[in-house]
């Protein structure tokens, strides 16, 4: 899952952050989650566990106790911070700042559409990296039209026609790894929204004219989140 941290002693920085990675995922339908701290102890405190990763994290260069710097210089060894933004009201402070996993640089007070591009940015290149593994292949998400369950076993049918390798996993288990837009809509199948054409009464038809059975349980379901995943996709090229 894709993990935001954001680390500021500014309540109204931290709030402003999350609204603006809010808004970027409520297109996508990805999945995301935060870690928040109002100091450099506290996220010292959340990496301590072991087993925390975070994609992008939003760092104050000035707080109470230890210092963005301070933390930066810290988090050389540790793999657990992939990509560094620092938050600064003081450009001065930049000299400083550089290092690896630093990638870049944002002034106060924030700039919406600065903040909404780092993480189209950063979340672009994450997700060319993140898929679902089928055998001993990784396979794009986007190139997934349906998984399909066959007795203990799963596989995925990709959208050049193939089909992968086997997996030994239940439909339940697996569509809880899964992206939002990947929905259940038979007890044997799960389907990747971004792929369907139309929906009928008890089938599915997808980008290359297959149609998948809809079950009766899951039609209401089904028909609601597409229509929220197609809203969320409208508003986010009207830009609403």
């Amino acid at each position: 899952m894709f993990t935001i941290a954001i680390c500021d002693d500014d309540e109204r920085i931290r709030e402003f952050i999350q609204d603006c990675v809010n808004e970027f995922f409520s297109v996508s339908g990805a999945q995301y989650n935060f870690i928040l701290c109002k100091n450099g102890e506290e996220l010292d405190k959340k990496l301590s566990s072991g087993d925390v990763s975070i994609n992008i994290l939003f760092l104050d260069v000035e707080m109470p106790g230890k210092t963005g710097i301070e933390i930066k210089n810290s988090l050389q060894k540790n793999s657990a911070v992939e990509k560094i933004i620092f938050i600064t009201s003081h450009t001065e402070a930049m000299q400083q700042a550089f290092g690896l996993r630093v990638v870049g640089f944002m002034n106060k007070p924030l700039d919406k559409k600065l903040v909404c591009e780092w993480i189209r940015n950063i979340y672009k290149e994450y997700s060319n990296k993140e898929g679902i593994t089928f055998g001993d292949k990784v396979y794009n998400y986007d190139d997934i039209l349906y998984i399909k369950s066959d007795g203990n076993y799963l596989v995925a049918k990709l959208s050049n026609g193939k089909e992968t390798a086997s997996e030994r996993m239940g439909v339940t288990s697996f569509l809880k790894e899964l992206e939002n837009r990947f929905v259940r809509i038979h007890r044997s199948y799960i389907v990747n929204l971004s792929h369907v054409q139309r929906i009928k009464y008890n089938e599915i038809c997808i980008d290359n004219e297959e149609a998948i059975p809809l079950g009766r349980s899951f039609s209401e379901d089904v028909k609601n989140k597409y229509d929220d995943y197609v809203l969320a996709k409208v508003k986010g090229r009207m830009g609403w």
